[in-house]
């Protein structure tokens, strides 16, 4: 791949704490796109604050003191980042989950375990609109 394809790439931030599931997408991704991988909310924030991305990718159960939900609110207001593509891939999954964070900000949401098909028509489709 020459210097100026790996410049036009687009931009993803992750948001996760697991590794496996850092690893899967880091495979997914690798080809397509520049990835940029943290493990807590807080450091994602610093990174939304500092970098440009053309998609975030966000689990919601992290550790420390903030979570996903509070990465969205910090995007959604205070940032006011509202047309910033979110992609939520959690293993939250019980009814009316979707919704809740669909209302708190995110444009779309996966449940854990991914398939990969279905992973990469999000990811493609927000990255094609940004």
């Amino acid at each position: 791949m020459n210097d100026l394809s790996q410049k036009n790439r687009k931009r993803i931030l992750l948001i996760d704490d697991n590794y496996d599931t850092q690893l899967i997408f880091k495979i997914y991704l690798r080809n397509s796109f520049e990835l940029e991988i943290t493990d807590t909310a807080e450091s994602g924030i610093e990174l939304l604050k500092k970098n440009k991305y053309d998609l975030l990718i966000l689990d919601i159960n992290l550790p420390g003191k903030l979570d996903g939900s509070a990465v969205l609110n910090e995007l959604r207001n205070v940032m006011n980042k509202k047309d910033f593509p979110v992609l939520v891939v959690t293993a939250y999954a019980m009814k009316g989950d979707k919704e809740r964070f669909l209302k708190q900000g995110a444009n779309d949401y996966l449940s854990k375990p991914v398939m990969k098909d279905d992973f990469l028509n999000r990811v493609n489709y927000f990255t094609s609109v940004a």
